[in-house]
Parts: C-alpha cells; sequence; structure tokens
C-alpha cells in the first residue's frame, strides 16, 4: 500500500511538471529539483567516501533507470520524524527518495554518477511528504509539483538549525502532511528547510572523474578561484590561490607545498588531463586555505 500510495505520488510530480510546464517566465529564470524514487541495490564504503547503486522506479526527466549517487555530502532526511540524519548507514534493499539541482553534474558512465542534494529515508514509516524545489514569490515551485501557503508569521530554518524568516524566493525542503488534489497540489508546510546558495561553497564531489581515476585538478581548482598554470620546462602544475602556491612535479610525480615535499601515490595524466585523489586534494586544500 505505501509503495502504491509513492509511485502514485511519483507520477502525480511527474505528471504535474509537464502539465505546467509552459507557465511562469519568471519561474525558468531559477533552477528546479528532479525528484526520484528508487530502491537501493548496492552500498560501496570505501572510507573516503560512500557510493550506493539505485535503481529508480520512476524515470523521470533524465531518463535515469539506475545510478550511482554520492552521498557524503547529501542533506538525509528521516521522514518518519520529519527531522534531519547527521549520519546513516544504507543498505541494500531500502527505499530512498532523493532531489538534485537541474543543473547538477551527471558523469555519463554507466551507470551514470551524480551527488543528490537531499535524501529522503524511512519511506515505509513515513509521517511526512517532502518536495526540494526553488519556490518564487508566490510560493510556487519551479518545477511545479508543489504550491505553498506561506503566512507573514512563517518561518523556516537553515542547515545549522538557525530561523530564517523571509522563505520565499529560495531553494527549500518543505515537510507536509496534508495537500490538496489540485495540479500542482497545494499544502501548508509542517517545516521547511532553506537551503544553502549553491553557487556557494564548492564541492569536490561535483569534479568526481570516471573510472575510478579521482577528480579533475584544474576544474575543481579554477572552481575555488585558483589559477593553474602549466609550465612545459620544468613539467609542473602550478596552483595559485592569494600569495599561497603549490607546485606538482608531474615525472615523478612529487607534490610541493613551500618547503614540503611528498610524493603523489594517486595522481595520474591522461590526454593533458590531471586526475588527483581525495586525499592529495584535502593536503593541498590544508595548504592554500588555511
Amino acid at each position: 500500500m505505501k509503495k502504491t500510495f509513492f509511485l502514485a505520488l511519483a507520477c502525480l510530480f511527474l505528471m504535474s511538471g509537464m502539465v505546467f510546464a509552459q507557465e511562469g517566465e519568471e519561474a525558468k529564470k531559477a533552477e528546479g529539483y528532479q525528484l526520484y524514487f528508487g530502491e537501493v541495490t548496492e552500498v560501496m564504503d570505501e572510507g573516503k567516501f560512500t557510493e550506493i547503486l539505485v535503481k529508480n522506479e520512476l524515470h523521470g526527466e533524465e531518463g535515469l533507470e539506475e545510478v550511482y549517487l554520492y552521498v557524503d555530502e547529501a542533506l538525509i532526511v528521516d521522514l518518519a520524524t520529519g527531522e534531519l540524519v547527521e549520519e546513516h548507514s544504507f543498505t541494500k534493499g531500502e527505499k530512498i527518495q532523493y532531489f538534485f539541482k537541474d543543473n547538477t553534474p551527471v558523469m555519463q558512465s554507466l551507470p551514470p554518477k551524480l551527488s543528490p542534494d537531499v535524501v529522503a529515508i524511512h519511506l515505509d514509516e513515513a509521517q511526512f511528504s517532502l518536495d526540494v524545489d526553488h519556490f518564487d514569490g508566490e510560493g510556487r515551485g519551479v518545477s511545479n509539483r508543489l504550491v505553498i501557503n506561506v503566512a507573514d508569521d512563517t518561518v523556516g530554518q537553515n542547515v545549522k538549525g538557525e530561523e530564517v524568516k523571509d522563505v520565499l524566493d529560495k531553494d527549500l525542503a518543505v515537510l507536509y502532511t496534508v495537500a490538496t488534489r489540485s495540479l500542482p497540489p497545494i499544502a501548508t508546510p509542517d517545516k521547511i528547510l532553506v537551503l544553502e546558495d549553491k553557487n556557494g561553497p564548492v564541492s569536490l564531489f561535483d569534479f568526481r572523474a570516471p573510472m575510478e581515476k579521482g577528480f579533475y585538478l584544474r576544474k575543481y581548482y579554477e572552481a575555488l578561484g585558483a589559477t593553474v598554470e602549466w609550465n612545459q620546462q620544468y613539467r609542473e602544475i602550478s596552483i595559485t590561490m592569494g600569495e599561497k602556491s603549490v607546485a606538482i612535479m608531474i615525472l615523478k610525480p612529487q607534490l610541493q607545498m613551500g618547503d614540503e615535499k611528498r610524493i603523489l601515490e594517486n595522481f595520474t595524466v591522461e590526454d593533458g588531463i590531471s586526475y588527483i585523489s581525495q586525499e592529495d586534494v584535502e593536503r593541498i586544500n590544508d595548504y592554500l586555505l588555511k
């Protein structure tokens, strides 16, 4: 029965998105969020990061039948309690609901890989329904899955638990228990979580390379605002932020940070593209950003 309910809800969300996709030029200015329901079929926890393979029940706009999700940086919402969960161990066979922004990079591996923004758990014991979207000044989600009633005294909270009084025209995770049968449904939120601006902190996991190669060095550091340069004469890469700089010697390969030198175990260059491990990124960031 509960599975049928969630499948029906997913169909309603997808249908409402198509019905109202042509409405509102203003809504198109903001990015919406994709919604999927799925079942965890494999869990890979290597200590460095957690990756789960999910078989989706509905394929949505992206047509993702199966997908690998990097879940370490996702917000985990418990639909049984309506609370954020700091740590959660995913298990094979677990049902989840997840959301990712329309402009989220999707790695074209088989199956594809991506980093979701929000993952909902405990669907079988759910006391709340959840939608994640950008809600405009009138409370309409730009993905046209939900409209929310917001009163003058409605408040939300951010991921730190701090009160946010102005909740409209923002990216929100909305928990609710009752909604109309209209398309899209209209609901009065039980709880509103105001999400961080996606133009804010850069996530390393958005720059993961395929085939277990690590992460794209240049793309990641340029997104951070660093200058990445190649010195053909010395065969080295320099990464500069402000007054600090590090160098990576390609032939060894070796990392130099000030007076310290360190061998890079998992650094590779293929077809002019440099790939670096999470451990080495953390070492470089400890030097450049602190």
